[in-house]
């Protein structure tokens, strides 16, 4: 219920975002912004049309990736990272470069980037500056720029302040663009920019080559004596020496080198024969299969006895199947099998006796031999010292000759180069003259007048809401204030209706036209009101404000008239005692009233006054008093409130405003509710939250009526209109 509605504000610091309250800003201040955004549009396009266009050319250069080799190491080829490409720029904006450019041209006496010229204004300096950006000028060297005549460093100050040079995207294309007032000047000296760019890279590659030529040709020198001194050196040695060499040898060591080679076969064939001698004799020794070795099964003789001992084998067992194991046939075959076996036993004694003898002969032959090397070796050992310093100074000789080729041949490949102009870059799209001008560029100045218009519109006009101290819309009041807004209240003009003699305009406007808008926001009003406290409808409502003028005295009149008009016993007390506003409508100001009253001096018969057209019995402030809140606080007042409490259904107070004085605040206490009245648009905020403060009890203010509404300036979207749409118009009538 209303009436139990806190008086403490709602912060608004948690309010989520609300596109409704930027559209109803929108369509509120639209004509504000739209003539600030016109009025920009026109100022940066007159500012486009009065600055001095420029035009700006550009010239494409192609990188050439490919290295160059001297002496192993890439010479002169443009490397491909990043940070290379970044070099390049920086030599296109360097301080040697754009000097040949500049006296090449004669730009010393160009009108606009000699020194004598002349820059355009500040401001066309300022404008030029937000539309066209370019690097920060390269910092020169000191001792390289004071060397250099001031005209020409103002003029190649002013060049490079026109030229911008770019990396195109990812590629090895760099674009050279320059920028003057002049068309066929900005692509001359475009040109001449990339044009000095590839003169300095065959220069710097000439000088590169002449240099490491001249260095070769200086070391090859050097290396040639160094070669000569060294085979002189082995030359002498050997002569002196008496050391004859048989290719790469000497004589004595390649007797060596051949002794040794049959000194190492002869072992191994005697370690060969001994391993077979060994294996022999441990067989016989053990009582093994020595006919199973591979001498012995590859004997011939061997093998044909065992031929004749198998064929008797064969008869043998032949006969003792026929004829028994006593048979002199038997015993015969049996004779001859222990011949034979004898003839092979002594077959494989011979043929271990020969491996014994082969393995002796040798072991012999390679102790003979190794006598014959030691004896090598022993005349040798004298030439080793000198053959150690003769390999030395061999060695010596062979480094000193494979260094002085490879110099060589580096050397004539650099000459090669020298007289070859190997281009490390190329231009690949020459700069033409430009007929549409670069600055400036009237869609852009367009586009950003309009959003600078635009942003500027916006935050005039939200400055100008800001300004604005007043409550605009319900929502604002309520989140303000705490309290319920009862009812929303348009301004009338009460002077359209059609007055007679002694007639109020206000009951005449309600009475006249009951279902007009007006009409139907104080019936709002009223229920509002007693809705406030549906268990104890309020009886004594008290009208009040926070400072004058703010129409509180024609709510209380309405609302007295629409109470009325239910059929109620309705009384309106003028309780403002300084400024009597229903006395002087009623024409009561010179009959006793309600100071009459209080202070007894006036009988209270006839002391009410019935208005013909709306029934309501009106009660006019009387006398003037100098204790205005003594009296509105005093016994009698509470004591004529509960009289009248017993004669009348509705009573409504129209108490003096609570701001700049306290009669609303002591007469809070004889009323049940207290209805605070706001004027749209018009009363501080912070003064409303302050006087409603002033007044004393809780939940004694019933809620807020928003006033005077001017519905042609109310937003026409949004969750705060004021029902003024055509759909709603329909409902009322007037």
């Amino acid at each position: 219920m209303h009436g139990q509605i806190s008086r403490s504000p709602v912060s608004e610091d948690g309010e989520s975002f609300d596109l409704h309250q930027i559209v109803d800003f929108l369509l509120r201040r639209w004509m504000l912004i739209a003539i600030i955004a016109f009025m920009s549009m026109a100022i940066a396009l007159g500012t486009a049309f009065l600055l001095t266009p420029l035009y700006t050319s550009t010239a494409e250069i192609l990188l050439d990736r490919s290295p160059r080799s001297v002496l192993g190491s890439e010479l002169g080829g443009i490397e491909a990272s990043s940070g290379a490409i970044e070099n390049q720029v920086s030599i296109l904006r360097s301080l040697t470069l754009l000097r040949r450019v500049v006296e090449k041209e004669n730009l010393v006496n160009d009108p606009e980037f000699g020194a004598t010229s002349t820059e355009s204004g500040g401001l066309v300096s300022m404008v030029k500056g937000w539309f066209r950006s370019a690097p920060a000028p390269v910092a020169d060297a000191p001792d390289e720029a004071s060397a250099i005549p001031t005209d020409v460093r103002i003029s190649i100050n002013k060049l490079r302040g026109a030229l911008l040079v770019s990396r195109v995207e990812l590629s090895y294309i760099l674009q050279i663009s320059v920028t003057s007032t002049d068309r066929d000047r900005a692509a001359r000296l475009a040109n001449a920019i990339a044009d000095a760019f590839i003169v300095d890279q065959l220069e710097t590659r000439y000088e590169a080559a002449r240099r490491a030529s001249d260095w070769l040709n200086d070391r090859l020198q050097r290396l040639r004596d160094s070669l000569r001194q060294s085979e002189e050196a082995v030359s002498k040695f050997r002569a002196d020496h008496n050391l004859v060499s048989v290719g790469a040898k000497t004589l004595n060591e390649q007797q060596l080198s051949e002794i040794s080679a049959s000194l190492v076969q002869v072992e191994t064939e005697a370690a060969e024969k001994q391993a077979k001698y060994e294996q022999a004799k441990q067989m016989m020794d053990e009582g093994g299969n020595v006919a199973a070795l591979p001498d012995v099964m590859r004997c011939s003789v061997i093998q044909s006895l065992r031929g004749q001992l198998a064929g008797i084998s064969a008869r043998e067992a032949d006969l003792v199947t026929r004829y028994g194991e006593r048979h002199p046939m038997v015993v015969n075959v049996r004779a001859e099998r222990r011949e034979i076996e004898r003839q092979i036993s002594a077959e494989i004694s011979r043929v271990v006796s020969n491996l014994k003898n082969d393995y002796d002969v040798a072991r012999t032959r390679a102790e003979s031999m190794a006598a014959n090397v030691a004896q090598a070796s022993g005349q040798n050992s004298t030439e080793n010292a000198l053959t150690v310093k003769l390999r030395e100074l061999e060695r010596d000789a062979a480094a000193n000759r494979t260094l002085y080729e490879t110099f060589l041949s580096q050397s004539k490949v650099t000459t090669e180069q020298q007289q070859v102009d190997i281009q490390d870059a190329r231009i690949i799209t020459p700069a033409l003259p430009t007929s549409t001008p670069s600055f400036p560029n009237k869609v852009i100045f367009l586009a950003v007048g309009v959003v600078m218009g635009i942003a500027l519109g916006i935050g005039v006009a939200a400055l100008l809401d800001m300004l604005n101290a007043g409550f605009s819309s319900p929502r604002q009041l309520e989140e303000s204030t705490g309290l319920p807004v009862l009812s929303s209240v348009e301004w009338v003009n009460f002077s359209d209706v059609e007055k007679s003699k002694d007639t109020i305009p206000i009951i005449q406007y309600l009475t006249t036209k009951p279902l007009s808008r007006f009409s139907e926001s104080i019936r709002s009003l009223r229920a509002g009101v007693q809705m406030s406290d549906v268990d104890n409808p309020p009886q004594v409502v008290q009208v009040t404000s926070a400072s004058p003028s703010e129409g509180k005295t024609s709510l209380a009149i309405a609302l007295a008239v629409s109470a009325a008009g239910s059929g109620k016993r309705v009384v309106l007390i003028d309780c403002d005692l300084r400024r009597p506003s229903i006395s002087q409508q009623f024409g009561l100001t010179e009959k006793p009233g309600l100071v009459e009253l209080l202070a007894q001096t006036a009988s209270a018969d006839g002391i009410l006054h019935r208005d013909p057209v709306s029934g309501v019995y009106v009660l006019g402030a009387g006398a003037k008093t100098q204790n205005p809140p003594d009296l509105l606080s005093s016994a009698r007042m509470h004591h004529l409130i509960e009289q009248i409490r017993q004669s009348f259904d509705y009573v409504v107070l129209d108490a003096p405003p609570v701001g700049p004085v306290i009669d609303a605040a002591v007469l809070a206490a004889v009323a049940d509710k207290v209805l605070f009245v706001v004027r749209w648009n018009a009363t501080a905020r912070e003064f409303i939250r302050q006087s409603i403060e002033r007044i004393p009890g809780e939940r004694k203010i019933c809620g807020v009526a928003l006033n005077m509404i001017d519905l042609r300036r109310t937003p026409k979207y949004g969750r705060y209109s004021y029902y003024s749409s055509a759909y709603y118009k329909k409902y009322y009538v007037g």
